[in-house]
């Protein structure tokens, strides 16, 4: 219970005086005892109303015995001696439903005489519903019989109802203590149940500081990493990557612009090419994709004949074009003509890229970015397991709380039953 009130809070509790006062750890045994007693001290009772109750039985079975074998009253007519017959039969069958039924117990304790008190009364209910109108057909007949029949199963009612009397405030105490038992063994579970609890809760704040010791080296680990010699190795060769992927896209920008004056003749060489009006070579046609799509790769390649092609085109006016968007043309194929233009975009490209791919393979090299990765997946996963644990410890908290509360509702219970078999000024005193 320390554990409990460490997490929980203890109660200040006053102190008072009370006349009887009952160690907790003792409770058990001591009713235990006194249902015990009590037990004993009601089997002489008991015993003496099983002989009450036996007598009347005995009773009945010889008041059968002469009911069969009486004679009725003389000058009845033949119908009324069947009709008395008749229900003389039901009377002499219910009485022995009472023969059968009816067994007093051997054992004189009173909680099982209790039972066999209600068990014998249903059935004597039964029968005396049974035979209720044949009793009233054969006091014609049977009077005598009749009246001791009446007079018998009278005395067998009032002898279970002695027993009854003589019991019931027993009982009740029996019950009482019963009450008091339970009450104990409820207040032991639940504080258990709270032991438990309050253990799991130690356990998850043990597991929790151990995961934010693994979280606190882990960051460090991170931090240490990041400000190593290696790590600012690996940043500067991000950045240079990053500088010369941009030289790379001003020099594919470049190449994108040589061929910005050709756009409308290009894309109406495409259209008759794709209405079949005048189809490409199949060379011509991947060039003309090649400079729509990638013009950077497109230089790489041997475009004149795809050039002296849309120059004819243009000269011969098939694509339609105006003077001064034919002359622009014309003219910028002569620039692309120009090998020395092409071919220092096409090498300064390649060389911007092979410096790419050097650095991207010296950066592939450093370990330092999957070293990063890798702790970095640790610490989601220890915050993730913080999460989890206190996730957990606030259930079980409010668990334990739940029990707290009905640990209290079940001390409360067990005094309110405890006082009434012991008196009001009764208290429970338990172990701190």
């Amino acid at each position: 219970m320390k554990l409990i009130e460490r997490l929980l809070g203890k109660k200040q509790e006053k102190e008072e005086s009370h006349s009887a006062v009952f160690e907790y750890r003792k409770l058990a045994a001591i009713v235990t005892e006194e249902s015990e007693k009590q037990i004993e001290g009601l089997r002489p009772v008991v015993e003496k109303n099983y002989e009450s109750i036996k007598a009347a039985l005995e009773e009945l079975e010889t008041l059968k015995e002469d009911l069969l074998n009486a004679d009725h009253i003389e000058n009845v007519s033949k119908r009324g001696e069947k009709l008395g017959d008749s229900n003389r039969d039901n009377v002499v069958n219910n009485l022995n439903i009472i023969h059968d039924k009816v067994k007093v117990p051997e054992d004189t304790s009173p909680l099982i005489a209790s039972e066999f008190y209600k068990e014998a009364k249903s059935v004597l209910k039964t029968v005396l519903d049974n035979t209720s109108r044949s009793l009233m057909y054969i006091k014609a007949l049977y009077p005598q019989e009749h009246q001791k029949i009446n007079q018998g199963m009278a005395e067998l009612e009032d002898s279970l109802d002695g027993l009854y009397s003589s019991i019931m405030q027993g009982i009740k105490r029996i019950e009482d203590l019963d009450k008091i038992a339970s009450g104990v063994e409820d207040v032991k579970r639940i504080e258990d149940e709270m032991n438990n609890s309050a253990k799991k809760i130690q356990e998850m704040h043990s597991k929790y500081d151990a995961a934010k010791e693994k979280l606190g080296k882990a960051d460090s680990r991170l931090t240490e990493l990041v400000n190593s010699g290696e790590f600012e190795k690996a940043k500067q060769l991000k950045d240079e990557i990053k500088t010369v992927e941009s030289d790379i896209m001003d020099i594919e920008a470049e190449a994108r612009r040589l061929f910005t004056p050709l756009s409308k003749a290009i894309s109406r060489m495409e259209k008759q090419h794709d209405n079949d009006r005048c189809v490409l070579s199949p060379e011509n046609r991947a060039i003309l994709k090649s400079i729509k799509e990638e013009p950077a790769t497109a230089i790489e390649q041997n475009i004149d004949p795809f050039l002296l092609e849309l120059t004819n085109r243009i000269d011969s006016g098939e694509l339609g074009l105006k003077d001064q968007m034919c002359e622009k043309a014309l003219k910028q194929i002569e620039v692309l003509n120009n090998k020395k233009v092409l071919s220092s975009l096409v090498e300064n490209r390649k060389e911007h890229i092979e410096e790419k791919d050097e650095l991207i393979a010296e950066l592939n090299g450093l370990s330092i970015y999957q070293e990063k990765e890798e702790i970095e997946k640790e610490i989601e996963k220890y915050n993730l397991n913080l999460k989890d644990v206190n996730n957990e410890i606030d259930s079980e908290s409010k668990h334990l709380y739940n029990l707290k509360d009905e640990f209290d509702m079940a001390k409360s219970s067990l005094l309110l039953n405890l006082r009434v078999v012991f008196g009001e000024e009764s208290e429970i005193r338990y172990q701190e």
